[in-house]
């Protein structure tokens, strides 16, 4: 079962998700924002330091900018980019999606603290986020009026992840989602 744990608004930039120990090595600087945006879009991970970040590619075919929507069940995060109205039906459909067709990164992702933070790669691994915490998912797509946080952090098991995306998704005529999980890797 998922529980939505917070949300960030992006106008179009890469996030990347990865555990506390390797934040010193991302700055956010030109270099390494450009080296993301050359990457593949089959590329879910990408070094930092001496470890992993996954990288979460906005599907700008849903939108441009808006919410990605972050939920949490025992083992794993989803983050969701999605349309649809009513909003709450859009976040349903994507999460309830089979992950048959998912492209699954081929890169493993470590996790060694638990402590996972989603940002944008444009921002300074030093930066401070708020911590997630469970909620009600959103019932509207609109910006509340208050500034958005760039980035959150949370918990996760201790292990080895992987980051696996659902390109733009088109369930019913009134919705299309993207989703990104960064779930347990399976050897």
């Amino acid at each position: 079962m998922w529980r939505h744990i917070g949300r960030v608004w992006t106008n179009g930039e890469q996030f990347l998700v990865m555990d506390r120990y390797f934040l010193y090595a991302w700055k956010g600087d030109e270099a390494q924002v450009d080296a993301l945006a050359e990457l593949h879009w089959s590329v879910t991970a990408t070094e930092v330091g001496t470890g992993m970040a996954a990288v979460v590619a906005i599907d700008g075919t849903v939108n441009d900018v808006g919410w990605l929507e972050v939920f949490q069940n025992r083992t794993g995060i989803a983050i969701v980019q999605a349309l649809g109205e009513p909003y709450e039906r859009a976040l349903g459909k994507a999460l309830a999606y089979p992950i048959d067709g998912d492209h699954v990164g081929g890169d493993i992702v470590p996790v060694p603290s638990g402590n996972m933070y989603f940002f944008s790669a444009v921002l300074n691994g030093d930066c401070v986020w708020p911590k997630a915490k469970p909620g009600k998912a959103p019932v509207h797509w609109e910006p509340a009026g208050v500034p958005a946080p760039s980035g959150l952090r949370f918990d996760v098991p201790r292990g080895d992840y992987q980051l696996q995306v659902r390109w733009m998704t088109q369930p019913d005529e009134d919705t299309c989602f993207a989703r990104w999980l960064f779930c347990p890797a399976f050897t």
